[in-house]
């Protein structure tokens, strides 16, 4: 899930139903302390999507931005909800998250934070993506975000600092028993943007207008995945990945597809939000137009009923060849239960519709993320408590998927360090389990 106002292509009306309809399984095999203690990755979470909510309140303050309440319980009354009516709805809360990430000052804290709560309930290593287009301002460049660089400079030193401060004050790291805390940063360009959707755009259309839409479009990906690029290379700063996000129906990623042959020119790693509002063609041309070597979301994966391709004459054969592609490649499925329970009706409140079971069963590679932590009130502890409880997860599997989240990262480092550091993840989990289970 993208930023507010993106235009996503899918419709949603479902609310999601907490009380569970049998009763949880695994909570005793899985307790909330072994959830907490073991080395996790989110490999799928938007900064702008996870702020603080008292950060809101007290840069809406400072920044002159007005809110619907400045009180926490009166912004999760009214924006920041458990459950959501309509998509547009869950969407709600990104304007006023965009509008207060509005200097670098103010960026600059929301990474800080984001860390930190990230580190706080034992994520080792995220990959935070966000579109820093949605925030420079080229009008005011004494708000210090006058272009992508600066915007991706401002969330790198927050994180940095927090990094810095946990590892040296972790003493299990110190010692070498426990696995560091890392992080690496994914830009985000969008399927589909106008020149209302922040400063930066409105110039880029406007410098642009008498291009067709779709090459406007794919200038602009091709924009930012050049200047991430050339900001990486300058400064060693971990931007590790390039995704594509936003309305799915209607914005075919192959329009982008130049952004994402430089990516691949450059050494960027390529994930990208399909299957999530159109169904598995989107996956299909995610994997085989773009390179993607993750998908956000995949929810569509196996839902033959939303082929349209009428070039596609037996779509449940088609879909089962899409699926065994993408699990013989490890091509990884970013999953998000919370969000995709408060945005899909497909799910009808239910997160044992999901086709989670399925990827299982199908023996994808399949990471657990959170989307928005702020947005869709979770954890990534939330998330794997949810899959647990749910999913009937055995100690094995459980292993396996959160091994995998390190595994199918898009670590910074040589591939090498890469290995050691998830060996050291391996033996550390094992450690933790050996205490708990």
């Amino acid at each position: 899930m993208l930023t507010g106002m993106l235009g996503f292509g899918a419709s949603a009306d479902a609310k999601i139903d907490r009380s569970s309809k049998s009763e949880p399984i695994n909570k005793t095999a899985f307790s909330d302390e072994f959830l907490r203690k073991i080395p996790k990755a989110d490999l799928h979470v938007h900064l702008d999507g996870s702020l603080r909510i008292g950060t809101v309140i007290d840069l809406a303050k400072e920044l002159e931005v007005e809110l619907p309440a400045y009180t926490e319980a009166g912004l999760r009354e009214l924006v920041f909800k458990e459950t959501y009516d309509s998509l547009e709805d869950y969407l709600k809360g990104f304007m006023y998250t965009g509008a207060v990430m509005s200097t670098a000052k103010a960026i600059e804290r929301v990474a800080y934070e984001f860390a930190v709560d990230n580190f706080s309930e034992g994520v080792r290593y995220f990959e935070v993506r966000f579109a820093p287009q949605l925030h420079v301002n080229p009008e005011q460049p004494e708000k210090g975000i006058s272009d992508i660089a600066s915007v991706i400079a401002a969330v790198n030193i927050g994180l940095a600092r927090a990094k810095q401060e946990f590892n040296e004050k972790d003493a299990e790291v110190v010692d070498g028993t426990a696995p560091r805390y890392e992080y690496g940063i994914i830009v985000c360009a969008m399927r589909f943007w106008n020149q209302y959707f922040s400063k930066y755009y409105a110039a880029f259309w406007k410098m642009h207008e008498f291009l067709p839409e779709h090459r406007i479009m794919a200038a602009a990906s091709l924009a930012l995945v050049t200047a991430a690029v050339e900001h990486r290379d300058l400064t060693n700063t971990p931007v590790i990945g390039f995704d594509l996000a936003g309305a799915e129906m209607g914005y075919e990623a192959v329009v982008h597809k130049e952004a994402f042959e430089f990516a691949h020119a450059n050494f960027l790693k390529k994930t990208v939000h399909a299957g999530e509002g159109y169904g598995p063609e989107s996956i299909y041309q995610a994997v085989n137009k773009v390179g993607a070597q993750r998908i956000g979301h995949g929810f569509h994966i196996f839902s033959s009923d939303k082929v349209h391709s009428k070039h596609i004459k037996d779509p449940t054969k088609w879909t089962h060849m899409l699926g065994d592609y993408v699990a013989d490649r490890r091509i990884a499925l970013e999953v998000c239960l919370t969000s995709n329970l408060q945005t899909m009706p497909d799910l009808k409140g239910d997160v044992k519709n999901h086709k989670f079971g399925q990827m299982l069963e199908a023996k994808m590679s399949v990471v657990l993320a959170t989307d928005n932590r702020l947005v869709s009130d979770t954890t990534l502890c939330k998330e794997i408590r949810l899959a647990c409880d749910n999913f009937d997860l055995e100690p094995d599997q459980l292993k396996h998927i959160v091994v995998d989240g390190f595994k199918r990262s898009f670590f910074h480092l040589a591939y090498t360090e890469k290995r050691a550091y998830v060996r050291k993840v391996i033996d550390y989990y094992d450690k933790i389990a050996a205490e708990c289970l």
